[in-house]
This record gives structure tokens, C-alpha cells and sequence, in this order.
């Protein structure tokens, strides 16, 4: 599934594929402003709480 998220400040690809990893997320950009990147259903809001916990996303 492909989800899109605000970012809250210029954040460093490298450093937020690196994040997404042990979720199994893949696919990462950064399209104006805002995070996209592909990921398991199941795996997704792990992943959303881990990104928002390291100051990425709102």
C-alpha cells in the first residue's frame, strides 16, 4: 500500500529509508513537502508510529 505523510521539517532521505526498513517499507521520496513511501497493510501504522516518534512526520 502507498502512503503520504506531511513532513514536519527537512529531514534526510537516507536517515528515513534507514527507519523504514525494519518495517518492511520501501519506495521512499520526498514529493513537496510530503513523505511517500510503499508498505504492508499490516505493517503500517508500526511504521507511522515509529517515523512520528523520531520527529519525521506530524
Amino acid at each position: 500500500m502507498k502512503v503520504s505523510y506531511p513532513l514536519r521539517e527537512t529531514a534526510d532521505l537516507k536517515e528515513i529509508k534507514e527507519s523504514l526498513k525494519p518495517f518492511g517499507g520501501r519506495c521512499a521520496k520526498i514529493v513537496e513537502g510530503t513523505l511517500e513511501y510503499q508498505i504492508k497493510e499490516e505493517q503500517e501504522s508500526a511504521a507511522y508510529e515509529a517515523l512520528k516518534d523520531k520527529g519525521y512526520i506530524a
